[in-house]
């Protein structure tokens, strides 16, 4: 075996270890993988692999550390309440906005595309997947900042992961694509209730609510449902 690999000219490194990788034919799902030692054997000092051990999570750990590099610095914008590798959360204040509903009953199609006022609200990316609650103050939260229901369908109450369906969604956890994440969420038509929970304390239910709101100004916040969690639960809430 002979590798030749070249990564500038200042630094010395040497093959130490290999892993390779080996994969089911048939179902082409179950792998494993075996890490080697790599001996240079001979005066041309050819490379060739020992005996192989199975690979571990300890090994990728002091691995992944090994090849960690410092974290390019970002500038974060004034409604980022947390960013990590993994997870962005940032609060947007209330706003108009408009709504479409899937084709259904009659009550639907009379909202369908309406303007309507909306709580402010705390969303949060996480892996690659949604959640969402709502606020009654419109200032920024704060860690201890009491959380409410998002009063929408596709949206459930307990935990607040919003069911994404086909709604277009950027494919990277980055503070350049909060508004990516918003405008997916409302520009998609809203379907069914998702999961179990109370959305709205409106007497005539979701439908209702977003029927006496459409064309109004302000969400009246009575309409929203304690979710009882802070905003440093749902944050830190996996």
């Amino acid at each position: 075996m002979q590798v030749v690999t070249q990564i500038g000219t200042s630094r010395d490194f040497q093959l130490k270890q290999a892993i390779l990788i080996y994969e089911d034919q048939v179902s082409q799902r179950e792998k494993f993988a075996t890490v080697h030692q790599v001996t240079s054997q001979g005066p041309d000092r050819q490379a060739s692999l020992g005996p192989g051990t199975l690979l571990t999570t300890s090994f990728l750990e002091r691995l992944h550390h090994g090849l960690q590099r410092a974290p390019r610095a970002v500038l974060l914008p004034e409604n980022v309440l947390a960013y990590t590798s993994d997870l962005l959360v940032w609060w947007t204040p209330p706003r108009q906005h408009r709504m479409f509903f899937s084709h259904g009953a009659e009550d639907r199609q009379t909202i369908n595309g309406a303007i309507c006022p909306h709580p402010a609200l705390v969303w949060k990316v996480q892996r690659g997947c949604l959640f969402l609650r709502a606020i009654c103050d419109p200032a920024r939260p704060k860690a201890e900042t009491r959380l409410m229901v998002a009063p929408y369908w596709n949206t459930e109450a307990s935990r607040g992961d919003v069911c994404e369906g086909d709604m277009p969604r950027p494919q990277e956890t980055d503070v350049t694509n909060m508004l990516e994440w918003e405008e997916g969420f409302f520009n998609s038509r809203f379907t069914h209730p998702s999961g179990i929970g109370k959305l709205t304390a409106h007497s005539a239910g979701f439908i209702g609510l977003w029927t006496e709101l459409a064309g109004t100004a302000q969400f009246p916040t009575q309409y929203l449902v304690e979710c009882r969690q802070t905003l440093l639960q749902f944050i830190e809430e996996r």
